[in-house]
C-alpha cells in the first residue's frame, strides 16, 4: 500500500486506488497515515473530527468509522488477519506499514539525510537528496481534505519543513554557481509567500548573478510594498543591505556579510545537538508553539524560547527534540551546552572552538583573551548567520548574556529550573503534565504494548503515584525492561514506601534525585535549608505555618515559599477566598519529598550555614 499526502490525498494498493469518499473517514485515515506506525490517541481523533465540542456518542461513532475503514483496507487481502494494517490499541489506533509507504515520512527522511550531507560539506550529494525530497510534493499537503485542528498542525509543520528544505537547496545551488536553475523555483515560491524575506533575498541574489539586475530591484520593491501594506514593516537588514548593494553593484560581497552560506562556513558548521529521543510523546501544543515561534520571527532580534518545568518534567528531552525539529532552518550551526556540567565561560569556549577549530583558526592565530572579548567574537560571528543555541539547566539570566546569538537569524532554546524575566525571551513554555493516555504510551514505548495491556490497572497506579512525571516513568520503564520477570504490580509494591523511590528511580538516562539536587543548589542563599525544613510536610502548608517552622516572620516565609514555587520545587494550591490567611497554600510533590529526604540523609550542604534564612529585607529574587 502507498499513501500520498503531499498534495491530494491518494491511497493505492498496487495499481488499484482505495476510495475514501466520506469526509470524516478521510480525515481520520489521513491523521493515521501522517503518524504511520505511531499510536494516534482516541482523544486526538475525536478532536480532529469534531473539534472541542464533540457529540455525546463521539467514541461510538469513531469506532464505527474505524470499523468501516478497516473493512475498506481489507478489500482484496487474505482473510487470515496476516495483512491487517489498522490495529486497535488500548488508547487509540495505529496504522502499521513500512515507513516509506507514506510520502510524508519519506520526505522528512530525505530532508534529514540531505541535512547530514550538507553538514559534512557534500554539496553535490546534498543537492540531489534535497531535490528528490522536494520532488515528492504535488501541491499543498492534503489539499483535498478539510483538516481539523490535529491535521492542520501537521500540514503546517510539513509546509515549514518544505520551505526550510527549499531555502537550503537554493543556498547549495547558489554556492555551486547554479543561479539560473533556482530562479524559476524561487519565482513561484515567492508568489506563494509574498512576505518571506529569506526567499526574496535568495531570488534577488540569483537574478543578480544571472545578470538580471533590474529584475532583482523590482523583486525588492515588490516585497517592500507587501511588507508595508500587510504588516506595516520595512524590509529587514538582510534585504535592505541587498538593495543597497544592488544599487552600487557589489551584491556578492553584501551577501557574504549578511549571512548567505559560503563554502568555508558550510564546511565548518558546528553540529553539537545531542541525539534526539527515539520517540517523543505528548506536549503537542507546546512543541507546535516552539516551532511556530522559531519559524515566524518578526523582529531583528534572535528568537528566544525558555522551557520551564519541575525536576524530571522532561525539559532536556523537550529542548533537544524541538531543536532537531527546526535544525534545518539553522544551517550555519547548532550549538549545545549543559550549564549543570560546565560554566558559561567553558560553554562559550566550546562554541568558539567548534566554529574556528581547537587551534583558533583566526587571522591572528588564536582566540582573544578574556570572556568579554570572546563573547564579542561569538556575537560578531553569529550576527547575520542562522544559528541555533540550546542551553540546558540555566539558572540565571546572567548566564545567557555571552551565549545568546546575535541578529534576526539566530535563535535559542533554553531549559531552565526557574522562570526568567529577561526581555529578550519571546516565548515562555511551561511544560504541561502528561495525560494518562500519554503516560501509558510512554511506558509502552519502553516495555511494549503487550506487557502494558496485561497490567493496565497497575500501570495506571504507577502513573498516578508519580503524577505522570516523565523522568519517573522512564526510570520505572527502564527498571521493568531490564527485569522482564518483574510484573508492573511487583514494581508498584516495591514503591509503596516513598523512602525507596530515589534508589528505584535511578537509571542510565534519568536520575530524579540528581535533578532535585541540582535545583536545590541553584536556590538563592539560605533557601536550601528552608526547603529541607519545609519539605517534610506531607500536607499543604500556609504562610503562617511556614513562618512557625522556619522561625521567621510571615513576609520572609512567603518570600521563601514563592521562591520554591519559582524554582519548581513547590506547587501553589488555592484555598477559600474568605480565609483569614493569604489565599494560598503550598504543597510538595511526593517525589520531591522523597528526594529531599535522601538529600537530608546524605547531609548535603546546600547552603553555607543553617541559620542563613531569608530575612524580611527585600532580596534580588523574583517572585510572582
Amino acid at each position: 500500500m502507498q499513501i500520498r499526502v503531499l498534495g491530494q490525498f491518494e491511497v493505492t494498493r498496487g495499481e488499484i486506488p482505495v476510495t475514501l469518499s466520506q469526509g470524516k473517514l478521510r480525515q481520520a485515515f489521513a491523521l493515521l497515515a501522517i503518524n504511520v506506525n505511531q499510536v494516534v490517541h482516541i482523544g486526538q481523533l475525536i478532536t480532529e473530527l469534531w473539534g472541542t465540542t464533540p457529540p455525546e456518542k463521539a467514541i461510538g461513532t469513531l469506532q464505527t468509522h474505524m470499523s468501516h475503514l478497516r473493512k475498506l483496507l481489507a478489500v482484496g487481502v487474505p482473510a487470515d488477519g496476516t495483512a491487517t494494517i489498522l490495529h486497535t490499541r488500548n488508547i487509540g489506533y495505529t496504522l502499521t506499514l513500512p515507513d516509506d509507504a507514506v510520502d510524508a515520512w519519506l520526505f522528512t527522511e530525505l530532508v534529514d539525510r540531505g541535512q547530514a550531507e550538507f553538514d559534512h560539506g557534500k554539496l553535490e550529494v546534498a543537492a540531489v537528496t534535497l531535490r528528490d525530497a522536494l520532488a515528492l510534493w504535488r501541491g499543498r499537503a492534503l489539499s483535498d481534505v478539510s483538516p481539523g485542528p490535529e491535521l492542520e498542525g501537521h500540514v503546517r509543520r510539513l509546509e515549514e519543513i518544505r520551505i526550510a528544505a527549499i531555502e537550503q537547496h537554493t543556498d547549495i545551488q547558489l554556492m555551486l554557481g547554479r543561479h539560473g536553475e533556482v530562479i524559476t523555483t524561487l519565482g513561484a515560491l515567492v508568489r506563494e509567500h509574498p512576505v518571506h524575506e529569506g526567499l526574496h533575498a535568495k531570488l534577488i541574489t540569483a537574478l543578480h548573478r544571472a545578470g538580471r539586475r533590474g529584475e532583482a530591484l523590482k523583486v525588492f520593491q515588490r516585497i517592500r510594498t507587501a511588507l508595508i501594506e500587510s504588516l506595516g514593516l520595512e524590509p529587514g537588514p538582510q534585504l535592505q543591505s541587498a538593495q543597497r548593494a544592488l544599487l552600487v553593484g557589489n551584491l556578492d560581497q553584501a551577501v557574504a556579510t549578511t549571512g548567505a552560506i559560503h563554502t568555508s562556513a558550510l564546511l565548518e558548521s558546528p553540529a553539537q545537538l545531542p541525539p534526539d529521543v527515539p520517540a517523543f510523546i505528548g506536549r503537542t501544543d507546546a512543541r507546535a508553539a516552539v516551532e511556530h515561534h522559531l519559524a515566524n520571527r518578526t523582529t531583528n532580534a534572535p528568537a528566544v524560547v525558555t522551557v520551564v518545568g519541575p525536576p524530571g518534567a522532561g525539559k532536556t528531552a523537550f529542548c533537544v527534540h524541538s531543536a532537531h525539529a527546526v535544525r534545518a532552518r539553522f544551517p550555519h550551526g547548532q550549538f549545545h551546552a549543559d550549564l549543570a556540567k560546565i560554566t558559561p565561560e567553558q560553554a562559550l569556549d566550546s562554541f568558539l572552538h567548534a566554529i574556528f577549530g581547537p587551534t583558533g583558526g583566526l587571522p591572528n592565530g588564536a582566540l582573544p583573551n578574556g570572556a568579554d572579548a570572546r563573547a564579542r567574537l561569538f556575537h560578531n560571528w553569529t550576527d547575520r548567520r542562522r544559528v541555533l543555541v540550546v542551553l540546558d539547566n540555566v539558572v540565571s539570566e546572567g548566564e545567557l548574556t555571552q551565549l545568546i546569538p546575535q541578529g534576526s537569524g539566530g535563535a535559542a532554546i533554553i531549559g531552565t529550573r526557574t522562570r526568567l524575566s529577561q526581555r529578550a525571551v519571546g516565548l515562555h513554555v511551561e511544560l504541561p503534565r502528561l495525560t494518562e493516555h500519554e503516560a501509558l504510551e510512554l511506558l509502552s514505548s519502553i516495555i511494549g504494548w503487550g506487557r502494558l495491556r496485561r497490567e493496565l490497572d497497575a500501570a495506571r497506579q504507577l502513573i498516578h503515584m508519580f503524577s505522570a512525571l516523565p523522568a519517573a516513568l522512564v526510570a520505572c520503564g527502564g527498571r521493568l525492561a531490564v527485569r522482564p520477570h518483574w510484573s508492573i504490580g511487583h514494581l508498584v509494591e516495591r514503591l509503596r514506601n516513598e523512602d525507596d523511590w530515589p534508589d528505584e528511580l535511578v537509571s542510565a538516562q534519568m536520575d530524579v534525585l540528581h535533578g532535585v539536587e541540582l535545583t536545590c543548589r541553584a536556590l538563592p542563599a539560605g533557601h536550601g535549608a528552608a526547603f529541607l525544613s519545609l519539605v517534610r510536610n506531607t500536607a499543604p502548608i500556609s504562610v503562617s505555618q511556614a513562618a512557625d517552622i522556619l522561625g521567621v516572620d510571615r513576609r520572609s516565609a512567603e518570600l521563601t515559599l514563592e521562591t520554591l514555587v519559582e524554582f519548581q520545587l513547590a506547587d501553589v494550591e488555592a484555598v477559600t477566598a474568605d480565609s483569614a490567611l493569604k489565599p494560598f497554600r503550598y504543597r510538595f510533590a511526593p517525589l520531591v519529598r522523597a528526594c529531599a529526604a535522601r538529600l537530608i540523609q546524605s547531609d548535603l550542604r546546600l547552603i553555607a550555614a543553617e541559620g542563613d534564612l531569608p530575612d524580611s529585607k527585600p532580596r534580588a529574587v523574583s517572585a510572582f
